[in-house]
């Protein structure tokens, strides 16, 4: 059936619901981008029964109250930031900016995870307390050079662009939070004396000296505390990211979970407590199929104290993992905090991503965070790692009138990120059984109830909505994603 036809069917469907019943404002996404959060039409909730009471029902219960959601987003890389502040205007900026970070003129992301020294998309390699060698491919620190006084700790790398541009999507979104993540500490606290994860020809892995574990602590105080003074307020903090994969090309660290329990039990909580800082530590930050890391660190006594709860990672496992570990732990909050789109996704890259983002918030997840907020049409610039990690948009100077394109990832955040406010609680929703339907629905402080809601078949489907006895149908084109709003009455 065509869509225009289908759409013709839809408005049917609802006109029997009358012109005074309750509103739905219908937001709607097909895998072409024909339509791309599209405000399509209106559906109202009747009392009545509606036509076609056989189609799948999806019911909406705000009664059920599970976790507050922290926020949608991605990462200002050092090579997004280089993008936008290099090879853009500042009008094109904004107008970016705008469409990222706005909620009149965009998609009002509200999570920006922030390296703290070079990740791989970067456009070199830099720590906050340079001693190394830079070259193109490594960042090495000679035998013997340390600080562990920190007295050559700078911030001066991320306030030439990185900061300001934090700045600039503070201002647009006020209720931004910034969550930071360590790739490396600088290569003097290693056993490697370099910044890389592990030795590209020996692939011994480098690890954090014992003798350093206050050193970075202090370091990591110190960034967070230099953030804020320069006007990014910082929410959370992990200490290493994907702490069990050490990349021979790019900034990493192994670490294991009783390292990572003595880090923050011993150093970095006591070093926190000091500064008075508030900022939640995150632990592990990798993947979903190693819950027994996290899980180590939780049960140490020192670390769990401090601990808020856990950051995932999308590459491995399955997200109902997070609801295994809430069982466990239902006193720790989780984390999305890492999940790339790429060349390696084949088929509706909009309905499986999607689908996952459903999936993360249904387990318990308080966000749901891709990678990089922009790379260029080469998928870089990068400093070895992922050559083919796809950015929320994809800037492209040689279209000088339009550099700036979104991605399907931008929608699949948009139709969550554009409607959820401060605040936003998740609701009961159920999937129905014998469908393609997947969904997950939030109450808004404000009274507005948001179902975000993916048709992940192949075929048209016809859906019915209910909620306080009342209920509205329509139909969601084959792969596609809508978002239904409506406000309590």
């Amino acid at each position: 059936m065509a869509h225009s036809a289908i759409l013709g069917v839809c408005l049917a469907l609802t006109a029997s619901s009358g012109a005074g019943a309750q509103a739905i404002s219908v937001y709607q996404t097909t895998p072409d981008l024909l339509e791309a959060l599209s405000e399509i039409q209106v559906l109202r909730f009747s009392a009545r029964p509606e036509p076609g009471q056989a189609a799948p029902l999806i019911t909406v219960d705000d009664s059920q109250r599970f976790q507050e959601v922290d926020g949608l987003g991605a990462s200002m890389t050092d090579a997004a930031a280089w993008l936008f502040a290099k090879k853009l205007t500042p009008t094109q900026t904004d107008a970016a900016f705008k469409m990222l970070f706005s909620r009149k003129d965009g998609i009002a992301l509200s999570f920006l995870r922030q390296p703290i020294g070079s990740p791989d998309l970067a456009v070199t390699f830099y720590s906050y307390d340079d001693l190394c060698q830079q070259t193109d491919t490594a960042c090495t620190t000679a035998a013997g050079v340390t600080d562990p006084g920190l007295a050559h700790f700078t911030l001066a790398h991320d306030e030439e662009s990185i900061l300001p541009l934090l700045r600039q999507a503070v201002a647009l979104n006020p209720s931004l939070k910034v969550m930071l993540t360590p790739w490396s500490p600088p290569g003097w606290m290693k056993t490697s004396g370099s910044m890389l994860g592990s030795n590209p020809e020996t692939k011994e892995p480098s690890s954090l000296r014992p003798e350093f574990y206050s050193a970075y602590a202090n370091y990591l105080v110190k960034t967070v505390e230099g953030y804020q003074a320069a006007g990014v307020p910082v929410y959370a903090l992990s200490v290493q990211n994907e702490p069990l994969y050490a990349p021979p090309s790019y900034s990493g660290m192994r670490m294991t979970p009783e390292e990572q329990a003595v880090l923050i039990g011993n150093a970095l909580g006591p070093a926190m407590a000091a500064a008075g800082l508030k900022t939640k530590v995150m632990v592990f930050d990798h993947n979903w199929d190693q819950p027994e890391f996290p899980e180590t660190v939780m049960k140490d006594p020192k670390a769990g104290a401090v601990a808020a709860g856990v950051a995932w990672h999308h590459y491995a496992g399955d997200p109902s993992v997070m609801s295994e570990f809430h069982g466990e732990f239902p006193q720790k909050d989780q984390w999305v905090t890492e999940a790339s789109g790429g060349t390696w996704q084949k088929g509706n890259v909009l309905a499986s991503e999607a689908a996952e983002l459903i999936a993360s918030m249904r387990n318990w997840a308080r966000s749901y965070v891709l990678w990089a907020l922009g790379t260029d049409k080469d998928h870089g610039p990068h400093v070895g790692g992922c050559s083919t990690c796809r950015g929320l948009v994809t800037i492209d100077v040689s279209h000088p009138e339009n550099p700036v394109t979104p991605e399907r990832d931008y929608y699949v955040l948009g139709h969550a990120s554009k409607f959820l406010l401060p605040g936003a609680v998740r609701i009961g929703s159920d999937e129905p059984a014998d469908s393609q339907l997947k969904d997950v629905a939030f109450s808004n402080p404000d009274g507005t109830i948001v179902l975000y809601t993916l048709n992940a078949g192949t075929t048209s489907q016809t859906l019915r909505i209910g909620f306080h006895g009342r209920t509205a149908a329509t139909i969601l084109p084959a792969g596609s994603v809508a978002t239904f709003v409506w406000k309590l009455k």
